[in-house]
């Protein structure tokens, strides 16, 4: 199989028109059998697992690129993608080679489609996506996996694998269709990664997700360490260079300086050191000088990313309510103040209404545009919701036009934010960083 049919064969296992399937212990028990006819790989795997609704993909970025400073071979499996879809599984900062993909997925294909014969029927493209990261992390003996869990926990495929650290970063609502209606029922399917006797690093959460997390540990008789309790955090800065903070953990005081912009950084920040001490115990020891360097390494496109300058050009997959409540701070702490001109696309699959009432009153132009998806909102449907809001929408279907529109509209001093689905963001800041400087805007 060729990198090009392998990319084709996992494409072909989205079905965006069949009606979405339960979210019920089935959902487990088809992951379970496509590993073991796998041969088990995630037996063979150390790992932490990293759930949450904000900032696990930041924290297990973070926690990464801690590891590797240490000297240590380090798998990282993330989701979404922005551009390509090899994002998802890493290896050393690297993304899995185009050839050891096609490699993996010839493999993994007899094992997915011999579900075609049990009650709980094929895997799906992110189980599929997930057992072929696990393969891979076997084959590069990688000593440390660190795994983000997809939606909730308790059923998610990567909660086949058995944590050194269960981590859990701030909970709110999001997926509620599939995961409830409340922070407690929520907090209880990310309580679901947390193992008997395991070790557990959460977030300072809303009160009720606090309770369901603190009870989940009793219950499991698993040590929890939680931020902002036994881990102290003091933001020392936050600028459009990054954050600096000071975090008091267990076993050491840290300075550190992380790339990537919001003061929520430092609840992230803080996260990630309270998961390497806790990695310590498990005989994973990692020195300061290798917190600060990771920290500092760290990479995230597309999260509060400044892709540009005069006009300051932020691109940020605010899909959810958290995201975009992130980013609105961020704005407002960094650059508030300035003229905002906001490209927005969504998918009708997310709270566009809750994400579209907290960035659009910012902006003093907004042009909404359809992102390459098959769930995705149309722009002049967005149009309408942002109206409700500010009476300066221009619905643009094509996404290169829109860009050009919203870049024509953004002044040098000015301020350009692109931001909405992960589909969108993702093929504009490919456009944003290829494209020269153009002539000043007009109004």
């Amino acid at each position: 199989m060729t990198y090009a049919e392998a990319r084709a064969y996992l494409t072909s296992l989205i079905r965006p028109d069949r009606p979405r399937r339960p979210y019920t212990e089935v959902k487990l028990a088809r992951m379970r059998s496509l590993l073991a006819r796998l041969g088990d790989p995630q037996a063979r795997l150390r790992a932490v697992l990293v759930a949450g609704t904000k900032g696990k993909g930041s924290t297990a970025a973070m926690i990464a690129e801690v590891l590797r400073a240490e000297g240590l071979c380090v798998g990282l499996a993330v989701k979404p993608h922005l551009i390509d879809y090899r994002e998802r599984i890493q290896v050393d900062g690297q993304m899995i080679p185009e050839d050891d993909l096609a490699a993996l997925v010839t493999r993994v294909r007899p094992a997915v489609e011999a579900g075609s014969l049990e009650p709980a029927g094929l895997a799906t493209y992110v189980e599929t996506t997930v057992a072929t990261a696990f393969l891979y992390f076997v084959e590069r003996r990688v000593d440390l996996a660190v795994i983000e869990v997809g939606i909730g926990g308790r059923l998610d495929s990567t909660n086949t694998v058995d944590p050194l650290v269960s981590v859990i970063t701030p909970i709110s609502l999001d997926h509620m269709e599939i995961l409830g209606t409340t922070l407690e029922a929520i907090a209880r399917e990310k309580a679901g990664i947390i193992r008997p006797n395991g070790r557990v690093v959460s977030a300072s959460q809303p009160a009720e997700a606090g309770v369901v997390i603190a009870e989940a540990c009793a219950a499991q008789h698993a040590r929890l360490v939680l931020i902002g309790r036994d881990v102290r955090v003091q933001l020392r800065e936050a600028s459009l260079s990054g954050v600096r903070a000071t975090v008091h953990g267990l076993r050491g005081r840290y300075d550190v300086t992380v790339p990537l912009l919001g003061r929520h950084q430092a609840q992230n920040v803080a996260t990630a050191v309270a998961t390497v001490e806790q990695l310590a115990e498990e005989g994973i020891a990692v020195s300061e000088a290798a917190v600060r360097a990771g920290l500092a390494a760290v990479c995230w496109p597309g999260r509060v990313e400044l892709v540009g300058t005069r006009p300051h050009t932020i691109v940020d997959a605010g899909h959810n309510p958290a995201s975009m409540m992130a980013l609105r701070e961020t704005l407002l702490d960094l650059l508030g103040g300035r003229r905002l001109v906001l490209l927005f696309g969504m998918l009708t699959t997310k709270d566009y209404r809750t994400v579209t009432a907290l960035i659009a009153p910012l902006a003093e132009r907004v042009v909404t545009t359809r992102p390459d998806n098959p769930h995705a909102l149309s722009a002049a449907e967005l149009a309408e919701e942002v109206r409700r809001h500010t009476p300066n929408v221009l619905a643009i279907e094509d996404r290169d036009q829109a860009l050009a529109e919203a870049q024509r509209l953004t002044g040098p001093d000015d301020v350009l934010v692109v931001t909405g689905s992960f589909y969108l963001v993702g093929e504009l800041r490919e456009r944003l960083l290829q494209r020269k400087p153009e002539e000043p805007a007009r109004r």
